[in-house]
């Protein structure tokens, strides 16, 4: 290796080295280290829920107990699943929910871009599970930032990390069944109930 090679390789290395020591250095405690999901609403508007327990295998594979599991159901009979993971300090905890879908049985039938709020533009799936079908919309939080991308979002967490600033990593996910209606009726209960939780968001997670 010439010298030029190793001088490039070297400041590779000790890049590398400084970029993992800031994102894994303790942070100093701020309010978002006292966020807990638990205390996202569990009634708003006419929608009324239930939690759903995890086992402790799942919190381990997660590494976080701060997240919330919810069926939401309105007067109507619509039952709308709520998922969301928070972490002040581990990027590792909002990872693509194909991932868990997948790993649970689920074939992903379609995937694309779609606003969900004039403000957030999410991921769409389509994912089947037997003789079931289910509607699924997520997308990230990093700090202010909102995308359905989650290298966007991660390059977000280590920027702000680099720079000395708070960024929080959120991932919402929203699924409903896809009934007799159809997807576009099941996309626009979830595209409704996505309306009524951004508020209720910005709020618990600042």
């Amino acid at each position: 290796m010439n010298n030029k090679n190793f001088i490039i390789t070297l400041v590779i290395l000790i890049l590398a080295g400084v970029i993992g020591f800031i994102l894994y250095l303790p942070s100093r405690v701020t309010e978002m280290d006292n966020i807990k999901m638990s205390d996202f609403p569990k009634t708003f508007g006419e929608w009324d829920s239930e939690d759903i327990a995890l086992s402790e295998r799942v919190y381990e594979l997660l590494e976080t107990k701060n997240l919330i599991m919810r069926n939401y159901k309105n007067k109507q009979g619509d039952i709308i699943n709520l998922y969301i993971i928070y972490s002040q300090d581990n990027r590792k905890v909002s990872h693509p929910p194909e991932i868990c879908l997948q790993g649970g049985g689920a074939t992903i039938t379609n995937k694309s871009p779609v606003q969900i709020t004039d403000s957030t533009k999410a991921t769409k799936l389509i994912i089947e599970n037997g003789n079931s079908r289910e509607l699924v919309v997520y997308w990230y939080n990093a700090g202010e930032l909102h995308t359905n991308r989650y290298l966007r979002q991660q390059l977000k967490t280590v920027v702000d990390r680099m720079s000395g600033k708070k960024s929080s990593n959120v991932l919402i996910r929203v699924l409903t069944q896809v009934g007799d209606s159809g997807q576009d009726e099941a996309l626009n209960k979830i595209k409704l109930f996505c309306a009524e939780i951004e508020p209720l968001l910005k709020t618990c997670i600042p």
